[in-house]
């Protein structure tokens, strides 16, 4: 036998090509669930070729280096043949195995026979392409084992293909051990049918075919080109695909980022933005002394049209009713979806003229018949409005205005539009269900004391603060005394909440004497019921001794007709006061029996005119004139006189001029609770106005009340 040898270096060099191609292989199966239809198509036919040439440049890589003591020549047809049969095999083998959400057995068996058929047929058609005077001596058992080990290898390598296709975590890692397990296969066949192969010692090569040196340039320049080009192309599609990844997981993220501040049905901005941006106007209103709006809208008898149509009907109403309202804003103003058929909507700027030109305009574009899902149905909107500052300076008051206004509008018969009017919302509940959270409100620590402060006239600082009772309701937000006090002295429950007033503002007195400020009073609303109750005079001196308080800082309000009503026992009381050296003060003067002669019956130290006089006085000459003499009065008898209710400096000029002791109203600060009163004093001495961040509802002056509790 001719004796052959055999050099490592291109042994190397073979299992090398052939883990490569094995590699690029998988790689290509991995893509094709991942690709569009003709995409995967050209994975499909890449993996196969590149597979097939792979084995085949191994085999030949192999062949070159089994070292003969002659030159060798090789056959071209066959050697192309042995080419073809293995790209052939392989391409059929891939595209059989890999697509499907799952690999049979039958599909895996069919596979294998094809793949290890075509290279079986690669590596002896090959070795058949030697060209050789003598024919090759085979091994028969080592052929039956090449070709047991081929048809093992060709079912591993499909097997580990479908099962690789769809692995993320450490799918690198495990597609080159399956590449190398793949490539020890291939190379074991190979170099088993090599070893199969013997050869006579006299045998020569015959003329012409394709010498050891073209073939091993030829097979070179093939495999490096193919695998080269095909391990580009990978990269190229990964860093594609990564980008692509990647945008989409930004574009997710965004919209992720984006979905909790907008509606997922409308796209308009749900609740949650639309306070923010609400909070936003309200502090370039403050701070640039701008008017805005809010609207409610909300369409009418929308419940019907989910019971009669179905619900996929009621959310494409909606959308078409969204695109007609947006339709007909500018880009300034923003439509925001509550939920249900409830639309709230910011108008920048607004005034009389904008809304008397848009609203209109909106109601006739929603009125305008829709075709949905082959039904024609109309519908209406009402729609209610609030306007910044006149009916609040709070989100929370604005929103119960336009909610308010747009209850009215539905009462009235709905199809329509209303700007908030005082009269919509001064109805007190009297459901029992109020009723009883009334009643637990104390106990639940539920009502609270805000201040309004009460200006010096001459010396243009604080002087002190008029105590006015709220009640914080856990759904309803801070309620104005207006909506529960009639409840409260109906019920009985005035009692105990004005004892609570007293001590807490007696508690709230000490804590600024605390803090500095033991020049201020603080003044104090008594109710009828509380100013009849017999023990009064012991429940605020005991309140005063408790804080440790001197009695010359508290005042006590009543009104005018309560202390007329028996005129005796309150002529006793108010001595009793006097003594203890509590000041009494007249509220609301002027809107009671309004007799200027009881004053000097009555041992009151103080005199608050009634706002409605304040208001009207520069319009009226007459109540001008009503003012000063009031004034006058009072300074004969030696009473201090507060005026209530300034909103202009004009107002301000001729009470300080006619010689008003002490001035209150909207002009100096609106009733704030405890924990902002240090922002105004912060502002008192700042050029601009502050706004505190989180800033608490203060009331607005189309429902201010008294505190008579």
């Amino acid at each position: 036998m001719l004796n052959v040898s055999w050099d490592p270096i291109l042994i190397a060099i073979s299992f090398l090509v052939a883990f490569i191609a094995s590699f690029v292989a998988l790689d290509s199966a991995g893509k094709i669930r991942l690709s569009s239809r003709r995409a995967a198509l050209f994975w499909r036919v890449a993996g196969g070729v590149t597979l097939g040439i792979g084995i085949w440049s191994m085999h030949f890589i192999g062949m070159l280096s089994m070292k003969m003591p002659m030159i060798v020549s090789y056959h071209l047809w066959l050697t192309l043949a042995s080419l073809g049969v293995a790209v052939l095999a392989s391409t059929l083998a891939i595209n059989i195995v890999v697509p499907g959400k799952s690999l049979s057995r039958l599909r895996l068996l069919l596979s294998t026979l094809i793949l290890s058929a075509g290279v079986v047929s690669m590596h002896y058609v090959g070795m058949a392409a030697l060209m050789l005077d003598e024919g090759i001596i085979w091994n028969e058992r080592m052929v039956l084992l090449s070709v047991v080990i081929a048809i093992v290898a060709s079912g591993a390598a499909l097997w580990m293909a479908f099962h690789l296709r769809d692995k993320h975590k450490g799918v690198f890692i495990n597609r080159i051990a399956a590449a190398l397990v793949m490539a020890a296969a291939i190379c074991a066949m190979h170099y088993t049918g090599m070893s199969a192969a013997h050869f006579h010692d006299m045998s020569r090569t015959l003329p012409g075919g394709i010498s050891e040196l073209g073939l091993s340039i030829w097979v070179s320049v093939t495999t490096l080109c193919l695998l080269g080009i095909m391990l580009i192309i990978s990269l190229i599609d990964s860093h594609w695909r990564t980008g692509r990844l990647t945008d989409n997981l930004r574009q997710l993220n965004q919209q992720l980022a984006l979905q909790p501040n907008f509606d997922t049905l409308t796209g308009l901005v749900n609740r949650q933005q639309m306070d923010k941006q609400l909070q936003d106007c309200l502090h370039n209103a403050l701070l640039n002394k701008k008017q805005f709006g809010l609207a409610f809208l909300d369409i009418d008898h929308f419940r019907r049209v989910n019971d009669t149509w179905g619900h996929q009907v009621g959310d494409e109403l909606l959308v078409n009713v969204t695109q007609r309202i947006t339709a007909g804003l500018s880009r300034d103003m923003t439509l925001a979806r509550l939920g249900g058929d409830a639309f709230i909507l910011l108008l920048p700027d607004a005034d009389g003229e904008t809304l008397n030109s848009l609203l209109p305009s909106l109601l006739e574009d929603v009125r305008r018949p829709y075709t949905l899902c082959g039904h024609a149905l109309t519908c209406t909107l009402s729609a209610g409005v609030s306007l910044y500052p006149d009916h609040g300076e709070t989100l929370h008051e604005l929103k119960l205005k336009a909610d308010a206004a747009m209850q009215h509008v539905k009462r009235e018969g709905r199809n329509g539009w209303s700007v908030y009017r005082p009269e919509m919302s001064t109805a007190a509940p009297t459901e029992p269900a109020f009723l009883q959270e009334l009643s637990q409100a104390l106990a639940r620590d539920q009502f609270e004391l805000w201040y309004q402060p009460i200006w010096h006239a001459e010396q243009n600082a604080i002087h002190g603060f008029e105590t006015l009772l709220r009640w914080r309701h856990p759904e309803q937000g801070v309620l104005l005394p207006n909506l529960f006090l009639p409840s409260l002295e109906q019920t009985g429950l005035i009692i105990p909440v004005g004892n609570w007033a007293i001590e807490a503002a007696c508690r709230q007195l000490n804590f600024w004497t605390e803090q500095g400020f033991s020049q201020w009073t603080l003044s104090l609303n008594l109710s009828s019921a509380q100013f009849e109750q017999q023990d009064i005079f012991q429940i605020v001196s005991a309140a005063l001794q408790k804080y440790n308080l001197s009695p010359s800082r508290l005042i006590l309000e009543v009104t005018e007709s309560t202390a007329l009503k028996n005129l005796d026992r309150s002529i006793e009381l108010l001595n009793a006061f006097n003594r203890d050296g509590i000041t009494v003060s007249i509220d609301d003067f002027g809107t009671g029996y309004s007799n200027l002669l009881m004053l000097s019956v009555l041992p009151a130290k103080e005199l608050k005119i009634d706002k409605s006089f304040i208001s009207s006085m520069l319009d009226n000459s007459k109540n001008r004139k009503l003012v000063e003499t009031i004034v006058t009065i009072a300074r004969t008898m030696e009473m201090n006189v507060v005026a209530e209710g300034i909103e202009t400096q004009q107002q301000r000029d001729i009470l300080t001029e006619l010689g008003c002791d002490f001035l209150q109203g909207y002009l100096f600060s609106r009733p704030l609770p405890a924990e902002q009163i240090p922002w105004l004093l912060l502002q008192k001495n700042s050029d601009k106005q502050i706004i505190p961040i989180g800033k608490v509802p203060t009331e607005s002056p189309a429902v201010s009340q008294k505190n008579h509790g």
